[in-house]
């Protein structure tokens, strides 16, 4: 008995030997970048759309040639999730693509993908396991995992609000954590009008994450076209009150000027905490409160969430020129030709009329940065909140300033970051983590 006690006793020894002797494995080291830096940039001819990217280890500074980066046939960053970027694909496909910075290349690459019967719109990543996607045909609306790139459900949208326009779909969503409810900003167009958008109201459709169910459609009355342009941040606070800033007509509906219709001006509504109904007198222009209220159409863009109901936007800071107005007004009419067109589209995505501003959600203040200059802010103000600071694109010919500053909320001053020489106009600074 003693002798087969010691003969398990030895066994057992040799056995946790034989394990502390194993090597452990290491967590398997990831292909792609967990951090610096990704700067892009779309530059536009004749000839159609060229797109630049490049891979930064550091925060990127001084002046910048990205054509000696690397060029895509597409580029446009929908959402940003750690270290991967979801858009479309590379070739500006009708897929949804999780796209990642390789170490062995330094490009951008797609790591998956997931078709698509009709073109993507917009992206938002909720967490690891859950994200939603939303396409141009009518109310399409999709949850998908984006760490397995597998479709999760569609959300039957078939009792959201119906215009009978020729465009219905959701160009601006929210998450609320606290109840956790998806709230869906609609833009409704009809292809025959000048303007991007054909109510006079903006309508919120309320998904029920808990349940992937449809409940509720929210009405503002007298506000027009909820998007903000750039990547399109939710404004959400700590507390879960909702903001969302609506983009007005920009006289496409020949409604200028001060005495224009409400709608027609844009605005920032609120859906406060604990309710799915948007707050019917909470309708803040911080144009009107920067003192640019005679100006004939006015504009807010690029929103980004900071913090204690701070956000900062691009808003307009002085008159367009005339000759802008003037082909705005040929748009509306549907009098305009080609050439025009692309006068128009000159003028309004590289005249350097905004500035960069400082909201008080709560306050309903604004407050000039001052000590960044006007920029042209209608065309990419991708905005993003990182380490405390807040990273803001900017461009301005006259001043050959076309890149990003960053803004420091402790001190209320701002420095130049870097700009592009070459590669076209600065539309992301992206960083990447883990």
């Amino acid at each position: 008995m003693k002798i087969k006690l010691l003969f398990v006793a030895l066994l057992a020894s040799f056995v946790i030997a034989c394990k502390s002797d194993e090597p452990t494995n290491p967590a398997e080291e990831s292909p792609y970048y967990q951090d610096g830096y990704l700067v892009a940039s779309t530059s536009e001819t004749t000839a159609g759309f060229s797109y630049f990217a490049g891979y930064y280890p550091t925060v990127p500074s001084g002046n910048i040639d990205l054509t000696t980066k690397s060029s895509y046939n597409y580029f446009y960053p929908r959402a940003v999730w750690k270290n991967f970027i979801f858009s479309n694909n590379l070739k500006g496909e009708n897929v949804l693509s999780k796209l990642a910075v390789s170490k062995q290349t330094g490009t951008v690459v797609e790591v998956a993908s997931l078709p698509l019967l009709t073109g993507l719109n917009q992206v938002l990543i909720i967490s690891d396991n859950l994200g939603v996607y939303t396409t141009w045909d009518k109310k399409g609306v999709t949850l998908f995992n984006p760490t397995t790139m597998q479709k999760i459900a569609d959300v039957d949208m078939s009792k959201a609000k119906s215009t009978g326009l020729s465009r219905e779909n959701y160009s601006h969503l929210v998450y609320r954590k606290q109840d956790n409810k998806l709230f869906l900003f609609a833009v409704v167009d009809d292809f025959n009008t000048g303007a991007f958008y054909d109510a006079l109201d903006v309508y919120a459709e309320v998904v029920n994450l808990g349940t992937n169910q449809w409940e509720k459609t929210l009405t503002f009355p007298n506000a027009t076209y909820p998007i903000s342009r750039g990547m399109e941040n939710p404004l959400i606070d700590e507390q879960g009150n909702i903001f969302v800033i609506t983009q007005g007509q920009y006289g496409l509906d020949g409604q200028v000027g001060p005495n224009s219709r409400k709608s027609s001006r844009p605005k920032i509504l609120k859906i406060p905490v604990g309710t799915t109904e948007f707050d019917l007198n909470y309708a803040f222009n911080p144009v009107d409160k920067i003192g640019q209220t005679n100006l004939l159409f006015q504009l807010i863009l690029g929103g980004v969430y900071y913090s204690n109901g701070i956000a900062y936007a691009c808003i307009s800071g002085q008159q367009d020129p005339p000759a802008l107005l003037a082909l705005i007004g040929k748009l509306a009419a549907g009098t305009i030709t080609e050439t025009e067109y692309a006068q128009l589209r000159k003028l309004a995505f590289y005249g350097a009329n905004q500035r960069w501003a400082k909201l008080d959600l709560n306050a309903q203040t604004a407050t000039i940065i001052t000590d960044i200059p006007l920029t042209a802010g209608f065309a990419y103000p991708s905005t993003s909140v990182h380490d405390g600071k807040v990273y803001l694109q900017t461009y301005n010919e006259d001043l050959k300033m076309n890149g990003y500053y960053e803004h420091d909320p402790a001190t209320g001053t701002s420095k130049k970051l870097f700009d592009l020489t070459a590669g076209g106009l600065a539309t992301n600074l992206i960083k990447l983590t883990k």
